[in-house]
């Protein structure tokens, strides 16, 4: 497994795995399975955890493909793929695309095929879609029934592990058009003590997210207008300069794809509209890993 160019991708297995609570993995798997988010070259993960040597990291890594959670890239079939980015999916939506697709641009027929997903909000599954989506290779974690089964009782899913690696001099940023929805949200976190900027439009947010300070945790409304929360949370999760942003989507979609799309795009957490008091007080909590005092 030690070499300095092996790339690690994650199984749908080990994203099913992720989001399963009562799955046996022991923190420190844990970790280095979110770490392995899609793929993720060997020499990233030992910069990642430190704390371990290479020797720890090759038996841990080699317990991880034991157990069929992650794989070396290139030596697992696509369809057992999670968490692809696009920019990764250009060769394999060649392979798959139907004949008469534009293969010109591939990025185009992922866009189309995840769209054709979020809009499947029809509780009776379209495995025509399905079928479609699962070609891609962009599985979610979100197949887990009991994580689905979870946002339909609460009205919110946060992510495993969704606050580590937060520091304690918290910035927290809210984008969202709806007054009563940021006044809500800033009384919530205002009692956590976290340093709060409300941004009503996608022209105060800009600049949010072109300074200095980042937000460490983004709690935006996909419903804005002018602004797609999802395509928002791609470009965000595809550029390293906001690594480690925790993006949590706030929408009134409240469908199995909706939250897929969510994930798959690397959503912290995913909050259904409209926002209640009783929702916030424990979700808020798990996201920003503070109580609300």
């Amino acid at each position: 497994i030690m070499l300095p160019d092996t790339v690690f991708c994650r199984t749908r297995h080990g994203a099913l795995a992720l989001v399963d609570p009562l799955f046996p993995l022991s923190p420190g798997f844990r970790r280095m399975l979110k770490l392995i988010n899609g793929v993720r070259p060997l020499r990233e993960l030992i910069s990642e955890m430190p704390q371990l040597d290479e020797r720890d990291i090759a038996m841990w890594l080699d317990e991880l493909m034991r157990k069929d959670l992650v794989a070396i890239d290139g030596m697992v079939e696509t369809s057992e793929l999670a968490f692809q980015m696009t920019s990764d999916m250009a060769q394999v939506m060649r392979a798959v695309a139907p004949p008469d697709a534009d293969v010109q641009d591939p990025g185009n027929l992922i866009d189309d095929i995840v769209i054709d997903v979020a809009l499947a909000i029809d509780p009776a599954p379209n495995s025509a879609i399905e079928k479609r989506l699962e070609s891609t290779g962009r599985m979610a974690a979100i197949e887990s029934v009991s994580s689905f089964g979870a946002v339909g009782r609460s009205g919110f899913f946060v992510y495993p592990d969704a606050a580590e690696g937060l520091p304690d001099k918290l910035r927290v940023c809210v984008a969202s058009h709806e007054k009563a929805q940021n006044t809500m949200l800033q009384k919530a976190l205002a009692r956590s003590g976290v340093t709060l900027t409300v941004c009503a439009d996608r022209h105060t947010l800009k600049p949010v997210l072109r300074g200095d300070a980042l937000p460490h945790v983004l709690l935006v409304d996909g419903e804005m207008p002018r602004l797609n929360g999802f395509r928002l949370l791609e470009m965000i999760s595809a550029k390293p300069e906001y690594k480690g942003m925790h993006v949590v989507l706030i929408s009134e979609r409240g469908g199995r794809a909706d939250l897929a799309r969510a994930l798959m795009l690397g959503a912290a957490g995913y909050i259904v509209k409209p926002l209640r008091r009783e929702v916030l007080e424990i979700a808020l909590p798990q996201i920003i890993g503070r109580p609300l005092h």
